[in-house]
């Protein structure tokens, strides 16, 4: 599982250009946020890192791939404190985080760490 960190005009539409591009293309967003201050960014993890990065250099769009590890997590209240605790306390800093998916086997995070 990779995260793709999007670089976006601060305009209308620009998220929306990357995402139906994407879709036109059958690829299958499962999580992501955006974001905008003095510039506008996306994260956005996909089921086919390979098919997203074809998309993004099609419409032209600077991003940058990394990959991500996953965790199972109890779907608990304080279950994501406590894992993100432990990355702390044993020197592991977030670089990114995302909640991919919760059902009843738990909730799959997706992370990455520098």
């Amino acid at each position: 599982m990779n995260e793709f960190l999007i670089a976006l005009e601060d305009r209308p539409g620009s998220l929306a250009e990357c995402c139906v591009a994407l879709g036109e293309a059958g690829i299958n967003i499962v999580a992501g946020a955006g974001i905008a201050s003095s510039s506008a960014a996306a994260a956005l993890v996909t089921e086919d890192s390979e098919g997203t990065a074809a998309v993004l250099d099609e419409i032209g769009v600077t991003y940058t791939m990394r990959a991500l590890e996953t965790a199972v997590l109890e779907h608990i209240p304080g279950a994501l404190g406590g894992f993100t605790r432990g990355l702390a306390e044993n020197g592991i800093n977030l670089s990114s985080i995302y909640i991919v998916k919760t059902n009843d086997d738990g909730v799959l995070i997706g992370y990455s760490t520098n």
